[in-house]
């Protein structure tokens, strides 16, 4: 599941000199996009992580289309930020989880990559529902993200895996008790690209 957004930001301007009244500026564009992906969790007291498949190719796919881009326009793509929330929480008392959100390549689809952490997160359920909260990146997490944009880059097509890993739950679920609720991960990628027009010289 995903919501993609746009952001168009001239992040520099390079004055080329050429003859007449016009002069040739490279801009360079930044293209920001945001995918989420949705888990459920039902804990009874076992742990057990949820996971949800992103296809780097596909994601990346609606961000050059929306914007009229192709492949070959793009120089660049990263991760910038990893951000979490509750959508759907109505049990009688709060509770208070702690754990992280990991990933691996799973282009093949066998699960052969072990995980990465992307982030942590430290939160009461009632307090993240409906919001959208930041969390820290974790360098390992974000290099196989950025790995695994460069390989799009190169027209290969990567799988994304990311895993709800739990940590510590206060007060702990039982089977008579169990922590339910529905949240959300999302994931933000800029694309950089660059463009030359030319603009009159004022001089």
């Amino acid at each position: 599941m995903k919501t993609i957004t746009i952001i168009l930001t001239v992040l520099g301007l390079v004055a080329l000199s050429v003859p007449g009244c016009l002069d040739e500026k490279v801009l360079q564009l930044v293209f920001t996009g945001e995918t989420y992906a949705d888990f459920s969790e039902n804990e009874t007291g076992a742990d057990n992580p949820e996971s949800a498949v992103v296809d780097v190719a596909d994601e990346i796919g609606d961000i050059l289309t929306e914007n009229g881009i192709s492949l070959s326009d793009i120089d660049d793509a990263f991760v910038t930020s990893v951000h979490y929330g509750v959508i759907s929480f109505d049990q009688s008392h709060d509770w208070t989880i702690s754990g992280s959100i990991r990933v691996r390549r799973n282009d093949d689809g066998n699960g052969s990559e072990s995980f990465a952490t992307l982030a942590n997160y430290t939160s009461s359920v009632q307090g993240a529902l409906g919001e959208k909260i930041p969390a820290p990146l974790v360098q390992a997490g974000v290099d196989v993200i950025n790995t695994a944009l460069d390989d799009f880059l190169n027209n290969e097509n990567p799988i994304l895996e990311f895993q709800v890993q739990s940590g510590t739950i206060a007060p702990p679920p039982s089977p008579t008790d169990p922590m339910v609720f529905e949240w959300r991960a999302w994931l933000a990628i800029q694309l950089i690209t660059t463009e030359t027009v030319e603009v009159p010289d004022p001089f």
